[in-house]
């Protein structure tokens, strides 16, 4: 394919992208535990219900990963809460900061994992990815309303 000659590491193999869901099913699970607390430090309500919307997304992303991941490796992962975190190091504009490069890099992530899937499984991961980029369009919003 003469494609690969403009971005050769956009487009990868289903063994590399069943790898990559892998490692998002823990990112996913690493945002909730990290999204809980950024809704802890959430000054108003409106906030708060912004980032448990986005969290809730990420809840369900993890259920389509993970059943994804077991269509093409009959291997089960199961929810696993994170360890080793340090929530309270970091103020809360810090946090959104930090959520809003979080769903830019899944974004990225899952455009990879999209080149070598098709069919309902496409489908489900773009509509994983669009809602990373809703995501971070509300981080956005919530970090203009630090100023």
């Amino acid at each position: 394919n003469n494609l690969k000659q403009f971005n050769s590491d956009e487009i990868i193999m289903p063994a590399d992208a069943i790898s990559l869901i892998r490692s998002s099913i823990e990112d996913e699970n690493s945002d909730m535990a990290f999204y809980d607390n950024l809704i802890r430090k959430a000054p108003s309500q409106k906030e708060k219900m912004i980032i448990q919307g986005i969290r809730n997304d990420e809840e369900k992303h993890g259920q389509i990963l993970r059943k994804i991941y077991y269509d093409f490796t009959k291997q089960n992962i199961s929810y696993q809460t994170p360890v080793n975190y340090n929530f309270q190091s970091s103020s809360y504009r810090d946090d959104l900061e930090k959520a809003l490069f979080s769903e830019l890099a899944a974004v990225k992530k899952y455009r990879k994992i999209l080149s070598a899937m098709s069919g309902d499984y496409y489908i489900l991961l773009m509509s994983i990815m669009t809602d990373e980029n809703i995501h971070a369009a509300k981080y956005n919003f919530l970090l203009g309303n630090q100023r």
